[in-house]
């Protein structure tokens, strides 16, 4: 299952280049069950300008998804006039969950939480992107300034959030997240051009 999260995390990179793709992570807790619901969808008019099938894509991963993941896992479809793409909805009992569901699931570690990312990808091995990606970069950089992916995290998992960060590749080096209140969650809010700088580890957010 690993090499196929990878194989789809990279589709959605190189999707995300083109500033098209919306994402949305959110992780709350109650009745001894962690609730996860993921959002990813891809713009029909921006897909449309760069002559792209938004469905082609969106139905793609979501196959996969439901071919490779958990059987609790299963990717709905999100078919607008403005959007497409796929949503996932799954509950996780911490105290039956098997060693594949547990990867969804936040860790503790001291005052450490550390939440997994299901859009990140680890760039200490560029092996996986070949010429092609690398050209992109800087015109990617150059249009995805404005564009964010959200994870939201319920108070009812992590009370306080003094900081939120990715890990840097290069030891002494991070990005810093920003935090902002919504009442009964937190928003954390990461810039698309964060994931080609090939600075961060991408798999997981780190809160303290």
């Amino acid at each position: 299952m690993k090499h196929k999260l990878l194989s789809i995390l990279i589709v959605i990179f190189i999707l995300s280049l083109t500033s098209c793709i919306d994402y949305v992570q959110t992780i709350s807790y109650s009745n001894g069950k962690y609730h996860c619901y993921y959002k990813v969808t891809m713009s029909r008019v921006l897909m449309a300008l760069a002559d792209k099938d938004a469905d082609y894509f969106s139905s793609d991963l979501q196959d996969s998804i439901n071919d490779e993941f958990p059987d609790i896992i299963f990717a709905n479809p999100i078919d607008t006039e403005f959007e497409a793409g796929f949503e996932i909805s799954f509950d996780i009992n911490p105290k039956t969950a098997s060693e594949e569901e547990k990867i969804f699931l936040p860790k503790k570690s001291g005052t450490e939480y550390f939440i997994p990312f299901m859009l990140g990808y680890d760039f200490s091995d560029r092996e996986d992107l070949n010429e092609t990606d690398y050209e992109s970069e800087a015109i990617a950089k150059a249009i995805m300034s404005t564009a964010k992916f959200r994870v939201m995290i319920s108070k009812d998992i992590i009370s306080s959030i003094n900081e939120a960060y990715l890990d840097g590749i290069e030891e002494d080096d991070s990005f810093v997240i920003s935090v902002f209140d919504y009442g009964n969650n937190f928003c954390l809010e990461i810039p698309v051009d964060v994931l080609v700088e090939a600075r961060y580890k991408l798999d997981r957010i780190v809160i303290n």
